[in-house]
C-alpha cells in the first residue's frame, strides 16, 4: 500500500497557489558561488500518459544532474515495515462509523464496497486519509506501468544517478497523523459525495499537462484543504525538504522531483529557495 500515501499527499489538492503566471512544472536553481545546476520539477503522481508529454528541457534538465531526489525513495518504500503499515489503520481498534451519522457511514460504505469489493471491509477500520487514496487510486487511467514520480527515479538509475528521498516514509505517516481525524472523515466524505469530481480532476489534469499553475489554483483553491491539514501536508514538509535538498546541493546538482503542489505559494520550494538567496527562473517548453 505504498502507493496510497505518496499518491494522496500531493494530489489532493493538486495546487494551492499559483506562481508568477508562468506556465511551466519546469524551475532552474542557481546561486553565483554554485558549481552545478539544480533543477526543480513539479509531479503529479499519476500513470495518465498527459502527464509524460513534457519537453526534451526535462529530460537534459535530469541528464545534466548528479542526483535525483524525490519525496521519498520509493525503493525503500516497497519494504515498509508493519508498523508503518499498521499505521494506516484506526487507533486503538476504532471503526469508521464513529465518525459518521449513520447516513454518512451507508454512503461510505457504499462507495467503498462499490470501488474496492473486498477491501472494503478492511477500510471500515483505516484511517480516512488513505482511503481517499484508495478511492483516487482505483479511478487513474493505467497509460504507463509506473506513475510519473517512479518512472523519474527508474530513469534515474538508468543513467546510474543516485536517488535520495527528502523525507522518509515515517516523516510522511507523521504528517498525516497531524490531521485530525475528524476532518479526514469530513474530506472522504465530501470525495464519496462528489464521486471524486472525475470532470474536475479531467481538466485538473490537462492543465498540468500544460504546466498551468494559474489554470490549476481556479480549479483547486475550493478542495478545502487549510488549517491544521495545510500546515502537515505542505508548509511543514516543504522547509524539510528545502532543508534536505540544500544539504545535497552543495556538492552536487539535484534534480528534484515532488509533487507539484509543493512548489508555488509563499511558503512552496521556490519561495522556500529564494528566501535563502538562491535565483529560481522558470525553464519554459522548447
Amino acid at each position: 500500500m505504498r502507493w496510497s500515501l505518496i499518491f494522496l499527499l500531493s494530489t489532493v489538492h493538486v495546487l494551492l497557489f499559483a506562481q508568477g503566471g508562468q506556465q511551466t512544472l519546469l524551475w532552474q536553481v542557481t546561486m553565483p558561488a554554485m558549481r552545478d545546476t539544480t533543477y526543480l520539477y513539479g509531479t503529479m503522481h499519476t500513470r495518465d500518459a498527459r502527464a509524460f508529454q513534457f519537453g526534451p528541457e526535462v529530460s537534459q534538465a535530469l541528464i545534466r544532474c548528479d542526483i535525483l531526489a524525490g519525496e521519498l525513495d520509493l525503493e525503500e518504500t516497497k519494504h515498509m515495515g508493519p508498523s508503518m503499515a499498521n499505521a494506516m489503520f484506526l487507533p486503538g481498534g476504532s471503526t469508521l462509523d464513529q465518525y459518521y451519522t449513520k447516513r454518512e457511514y451507508k454512503q461510505v460504505m457504499n462507495a467503498l464496497r462499490e470501488e474496492l469489493g473486498p477491501l472494503a471491509a478492511m477500510g471500515a477500520k483505516m484511517r480516512p486519509f488513505y482511503l481517499m487514496a484508495m478511492l483516487s487510486e482505483v479511478k487513474m487511467r493505467e497509460d504507463s506501468a509506473l506513475v510519473l514520480d517512479d518512472w523519474f527515479q527508474y530513469q534515474a538509475r538508468a543513467m546510474g544517478k543516485p536517488v535520495v528521498g527528502l523525507e522518509t516514509i515515517k516523516e510522511q505517516v507523521d504528517a498525516v497523523d497531524l490531521i485530525p481525524l475528524e476532518d479526514q472523515a469530513r474530506m472522504l466524505l465530501q470525495q464519496v459525495r462528489t464521486k471524486g469530481r472525475s470532470g474536475h480532476a479531467e481538466q485538473a489534469l490537462e492543465r498540468y499537462a500544460n504546466g498551468d499553475l494559474d489554470g490549476l489554483l481556479k480549479l483547486m483553491v475550493d478542495e478545502g484543504m487549510e488549517g491544521p491539514t495545510d500546515k502537515a501536508l505542505l508548509v511543514d514538509r516543504n522547509v524539510r525538504m528545502t532543508e534536505r535538498a540544500l544539504e545535497q546541493m552543495r556538492s552536487h546538482g539535484i534534480f528534484i522531483a515532488v509533487g507539484a503542489a509543493h512548489l508555488p505559494g509563499d511558503q512552496g520550494l521556490i519561495e522556500q529557495f529564494r528566501r535563502r538567496g538562491y535565483t529560481v527562473k522558470p525553464v519554459l517548453r522548447e
